[in-house]
């Protein structure tokens, strides 16, 4: 009977060490000896910060945009370090500052701990951190999978583009982590005003399509789209927002394509797996980017849609003809 106790007690202990395991940021390469070694001793005390659940012992640590959302995505997904050592390095993501990949994390929804759905996927996360130049966190979001990233610097640096599709990427995890923080100012301001918004649902097949795909292109009969203005769609994600005690939004594969006759347009095809406490999905989300601005990217379009279509497609970027200023049909 000791024995057994004994066992039970060493099984408790291993796993609350689990729970309260301390990390170690350490950043190899990437700037000079100073600056790595400062942004090392920060971010670990960030990453062993998040067991306390806040950060307020380590403001001067973060910008006021940064502090804020960390220390929201904080209190809402309650993130815990997940590694006793994290070696990396740093990323130059423009003059003005430097970005950090892959600091493991586990996430805890507490609200929603009991929920078979969410408790079905992975409770890992890997974290962004988005640096000044004087080693303070401005930005932190949920990265995508790594083997994306690759892709895209891969892309990028084939078809010279790579800053576009590096802004791309870090839109893209600032807009996944927006959901997961519920935060509906930031995506107010990804869409332009405009923007055409586009809700598919299967149907059983039929002949007449809605007058708004017209000139489309999408002739598939099995789909029934309804457009939204971009009011209208805020307003929806608000309403959900406010009936669900959590969002967790995962995005499953990522592609980004620059249009063969306009080199300033990319269409950017995610998967996306929604899950939130009162409902739970998985659809095909498409972004439609103008880079006319350099300065100031715009999303003209987003559609998404349950399935591929039956020959295997989804809507895309040769779906839609943008006159500059607005999007068409």
């Amino acid at each position: 009977m000791k024995s057994g106790i004994t066992a039970i007690f060493l099984v408790f202990l291993l796993t609350n060490f689990a729970v309260c395991m301390p990390g170690e940021v350490i950043v190899q390469e990437g700037a000079d000896a100073g600056y790595c070694r400062l942004v090392s001793i920060r971010l670990t005390e960030v990453i062993n910060a998040f067991e306390d659940h806040s950060l307020s012992s380590h403001r001067d640590s973060f910008t006021n945009d940064g502090y804020a959302v960390a220390n929201d995505l904080l209190l809402k997904t309650g993130m815990r370090n997940a590694r006793p050592t994290h070696r990396t390095k740093l990323i130059s993501i423009n003059r003005d500052g430097w970005e950090i990949r892959d600091i493991k994390v586990k996430v805890d929804l507490r609200e929603t701990a009991q929920n078979d759905v969410l408790a079905a996927t992975d409770p890992t996360e890997y974290l962004v951190f988005e640096l000044t130049p004087d080693g303070l966190i401005d930005n932190l979001t949920f990265s995508v999978q790594k083997a994306y990233v690759d892709q895209l610097v891969k892309d990028g640096l084939k078809l010279q583009d790579a800053a576009r599709r590096m802004k791309i990427l870090q839109t893209v995890e600032i807009f996944r982590t927006a959901y997961c923080r519920k935060d509906l100012d930031y995506l107010k301001q990804i869409y332009s005003d405009d923007a055409l918004i586009i809700v598919g649902k299967v149907l059983k097949p039929r002949e007449d399509l809605p007058d708004m795909l017209e000139n489309s292109g999408l002739s598939e009969s099995r789909v029934q789209f309804i457009k939204q203005t971009k009011a209208q769609y805020i307003s929806g994600l608000e309403r959900a927002f406010q009936r669900n005690a959590y969002v967790k939004v995962v995005f499953d594969s990522l592609e980004v394509l620059r249009h063969n006759g306009d080199p300033d347009l990319y269409g950017v095809t995610l998967k996306q797996d929604w899950y939130s406490s009162t409902y739970s999905d998985t659809g095909w989300v498409f972004l439609l980017w103008d880079f006319k601005d350099e300065e100031n990217p715009t999303i003209y379009v987003r559609s998404w849609q349950p399935e591929r279509f039956e020959d295997g497609s989804i809507i895309g970027l040769y779906h839609f003809k943008i006159e500059r200023g607005r999007a068409d049909k």
